[in-house]
């Protein structure tokens, strides 16, 4: 079983535009609405490689019907506890003519103190069965800044926990010693308040969190530049490969999404879980929304993935 928690999903909405023009009237062309949060997008990509996922979130009530509309067509079973307020919405704007995207976040709803014992509980009991526990995203307003470290300790079983998060969150996840954390290059950096300017940098640094926390992997995401999987038995890279780039929502969930399948496909060979989880993350910034991602694009992708031991 593999279960995602998503602590503060999101309504993604997506507008694409011939070209942002600030202070002016804008067109759109076409847009769409899709549930999203990083744990949400990692259990849409599983299933489109018929893995059945437990996905956990928390919901506000003011929107939850039309969230729960966005579930349904997403064909996820979505296990949520409800609070006051409104789950957000996170705009993209996609400028076809200059080839970005700006994304404009809103806050979502606030968690009262008295609520965080029973959301732990909440998830606890979800997560109880599972070999797989990817705890992903950012955290609603007056969370603790530990409470991923809270949960694990909280359920106290013997599970692989994936842990992709910034800040304050990533660095007190560390003594809990999780099976993989996945911070891109700059969340990796503003955690350590650390510049690393080569690979050189950013594996003598992961070796380094390794042998103090005794974190088993660490997979750093690079954008343009590739990833780079250190771990207690190997180091690899992945060398990128250069796409059309429309969209970067979810491109780090779907690279965690195609190493956990990765994984379990070849028998814990991190060699073929990162060509996978590189597929997956490369096609993903080549659509418009992650939710077109097909697995036997994916499948020829990785035929062109080059992965290198260092």
């Amino acid at each position: 079983m593999i279960s995602t928690v998503t602590l503060n999903p999101a309504i993604d909405k997506t507008l694409i535009l011939n070209e942002l023009k600030i202070g002016k009237v804008n067109r759109v062309l076409r847009n769409r609405e899709n549930i999203g949060g990083k744990g949400i997008n990692v259990s849409k990509i599983l299933s489109k490689f018929d893995h059945t996922t437990n996905a956990i979130a928390i919901l506000g009530h003011d929107n939850l019907e039309f969230v729960k509309s966005l579930i349904l067509k997403a064909n996820l079973k979505v296990e949520y506890y409800e609070v006051n307020g409104l789950t957000r919405t996170n705009t993209k704007i996609v400028d076809l003519a200059n080839n970005t995207t700006t994304d404009i976040n809103e806050m979502g709803f606030e968690i009262q103190e008295d609520n965080i014992p029973e959301i732990i509980s909440f998830i606890v009991k979800n997560i109880i069965k599972s070999n797989y526990i990817v705890l992903s995203g950012s955290v609603p307003k007056w969370m603790p800044n530990d409470i991923y470290s809270q949960i694990i300790e909280s359920s106290n079983i013997n599970a692989k926990f994936i842990i992709d998060t910034e800040g304050e969150q990533l660095i007190n996840v560390l003594k809990n010693k999780p099976f993989l954390i996945k911070p891109n290059i700059h969340e990796l950096e503003e955690a350590l308040n650390i510049k690393l300017k080569s690979d050189e940098d950013i594996i003598n640094t992961c070796l380094n969190i390794i042998d103090i926390y005794d974190v088993e992997n660490i997979l750093v995401s690079m954008g343009g530049d590739g990833s780079i999987l250190v771990a207690k038995d190997i180091i690899l890279k992945a060398e990128p490969i250069k796409v059309e780039l429309r969209s970067t929502v979810g491109a780090g969930d779907s690279l965690v999404a195609g190493f956990i399948h990765g994984l379990i496909e070849h028998d814990m060979n991190k060699i073929e879980a990162l060509k996978f989880g590189t597929a997956c993350g490369t096609l993903a910034v080549s659509k418009e929304s992650i939710d077109d991602l097909d697995k036997f694009e994916v499948k020829k992708m990785i035929e062109s993935i080059i992965i290198r031991k260092l």
